[in-house]
């Protein structure tokens, strides 16, 4: 094109406009006089880098054009040529493609080595190729599944779960079941992590059948990988977490309980009930998570079994429920709890306490309507001592529109904590857990800031490192307990607060694995509200 002819000799405004106008009216008679100016990259040279980006985007036009940039000898119109390959997912590419990496494999007695020169271009074929996904290719990827090099493995690996290669799931299933080793456990990779989303992918019932059976896998990052594949698949994969509810193995009965929660299924809550019924909530802790998970899905047994336990002695067992009624309510659940509330004993007042507790405000508001409850309920709140908890009640006071709700509104209003010197940070994913932790803390005249995962976590501290404790959870979603230690630990604004992780898991290796992240002490699960007092009182 005779415009770019004497390109160097123009000032850097008339190549701007040049370059724009060439662009804007996809001139492609111009590419071979682009690919002439790009053959130097120089990246301090503005107006080369600007003929780049214009070459670019005519190739993105222009597949023919694309595919011969590909054989290019000059090695940066080849990795120009590779990265619209990438992005425009050039089939016609596929035969180049896969000559170009023979011949590069070939210069390099069959091995893609890091450092090596040729490597980056080499990886850039398998992306491109990875991203078109031709037939032609799948061997290539099945090649390099096991490569020493993990972008190499993990790119492979995602490419195979793309192609929905069934032949490849024993391969994949190896990587994760090798990953437990004792000498391997530890860290989760983005090998097999990557392993674990192709299996998830493929969907087969070999694949979802052994992710299953790996619910309790020994690295808490795959395992929370592992549970978030489940809800994502849907209520499908119920009948693979099923038979865990009836396993003796407590842990392995908590965490199949969570995964039914959170895939949210009436079939799952059913189950849930029929384990109960058979006798699998034998321990606490099973139990918290049995009246969580049927909380998070609407079903006539589920809804009976959440009524029942109401009669529950354990304090937090007792939010779990009260928080779970909450999300179901209906006038025979409110009946049923103001019946038991107007006994007017000790246990009266346990369920008063969990409703406060749990900020329950749809059934607060029912309880509300029984003056005598409704007293009681205030009372519960202005002794509660949290700022946040009065504040979320004053609110659903005000919204009733009565005079005695506005004057219980303005009571609490009134209430000041005053200044609490000390300060805890809590994270656990179950806001029952959350509301019994509030309750504690508060008792003890601590301020507290919660967070339901790890990564809520590291972003409150990010803008907030005043806390004198972080009480964390093990296993959360997005990220764990052990992860958020790793990453606490590794920042000097906040390396020096004490963590201590709540639990319920039996695995001796799990706290181990933490006490080496830099965890300082862990409280195992079930607790009372004494000894998390005495735990906290332990650092304070």
């Amino acid at each position: 094109m005779d415009a770019l002819k004497n390109f160097a000799s123009k000032n850097f405004t008339e190549q701007v406009k040049l370059l724009k106008d060439i662009e804007k009216k996809k001139i492609y008679a111009a590419i071979p006089k682009l690919v002439e100016l790009c053959k130097k990259s120089d990246p301090f040279d503005q107006a080369t880098a600007m003929a780049e980006n214009t070459l670019r985007s005519l190739l993105l036009g222009n597949e023919e054009q694309t595919v011969k940039g590909l054989m290019s000898d000059n090695a940066n119109i080849k990795k120009i040529s590779l990265q619209v390959c990438c992005r425009k997912k050039c089939s016609s590419a596929t035969s180049t493609l896969i000559k170009l990496f023979s011949d590069l494999i070939s210069e390099q007695s069959s091995e893609l080595i890091p450092g090596h020169p040729h490597y980056n271009e080499g990886f850039e074929i398998l992306s491109a190729l990875s991203l078109i996904q031709p037939p032609e290719a799948l061997d290539i990827f099945r090649q390099y599944l096991h490569h020493s090099d993990a972008l190499i493995a993990s790119l492979s690996i995602e490419a195979i779960g793309n192609y929905k290669d069934i032949d490849s799931v024993d391969a994949l299933c190896k990587i994760v079941e090798e990953s437990e080793a004792d000498d391997r456990y530890e860290e989760c990779d983005i090998v097999v992590a990557g392993a674990i989303d192709a299996l998830a992918m493929i969907n087969t019932d070999r694949a979802i059948s052994f992710l299953a059976s790996k619910i309790h896998h020994r690295n808490p990052v795959a395992r929370r990988i592992i549970h978030a594949v489940f809800p994502r698949l849907g209520p499908e994969t119920i009948h693979y977490i099923a038979p865990f509810l009836l396993d003796a193995d407590t842990d392995l009965k908590i965490m199949a309980v969570n995964i039914l929660g959170a895939i949210g299924d009436k079939k799952g809550a059913d189950l849930i009930v029929d384990a109960v019924d058979k006798g699998v909530a034998d321990h606490p802790n099973v139990k918290f998570a049995v009246y969580e998970a049927l909380g998070q899905i609407f079903s006539m047994k589920s809804l009976i079994l959440l009524t029942d336990g109401l009669l529950e002695q354990d304090p937090s067992i007792l939010i779990a429920v009260i928080t779970s009624l909450n999300n179901q309510i209906n006038p025979g659940v409110a009946k049923k709890l103001k019946g038991i509330i107007e006994k007017e004993d000790d246990h009266s007042s346990r369920l008063i306490n969990a409703v406060v507790a749990s900020r329950a405000l749809a059934l607060f508001e029912s309880l509300y309507e029984d003056e005598k409850i409704g007293n009681k309920m205030i009372e519960a709140i202005l002794k509660s001592n949290d700022k946040g908890l009065c504040s979320a009640f004053s609110n659903k006071l005000k919204s009733m529109e009565n005079k005695r709700a506005e004057s219980d509104a303005i009571k609490i209003e009134s209430i000041s904590s005053g200044k609490l010197k000390k300060r805890i940070l809590i994270v656990d994913d179950s806001k029952s857990m959350l509301a019994f932790y509030r309750t504690v803390a508060s008792a003890m005249q601590i301020a507290v800031t919660a967070a339901e995962n790890g990564q809520q976590a590291l972003d409150i501290l990010e803008s907030d490192n005043s806390f004198d404790l972080i009480l964390t959870d093990l296993n959360m979603p997005v990220m764990t307990g052990i992860e958020l230690t790793q990453k606490v630990r590794a920042n000097h604004s906040v390396d020096s607060i004490p963590i201590v992780i709540a639990t319920t898991e039996s695995e001796q290796s799990q706290e181990q694995l933490a006490k080496k992240m830099g965890a300082n002490d862990f409280i195992k699960k079930p607790f009372t509200a004494d000894q998390l007092q005495d735990k906290i009182n332990t650092f304070f």
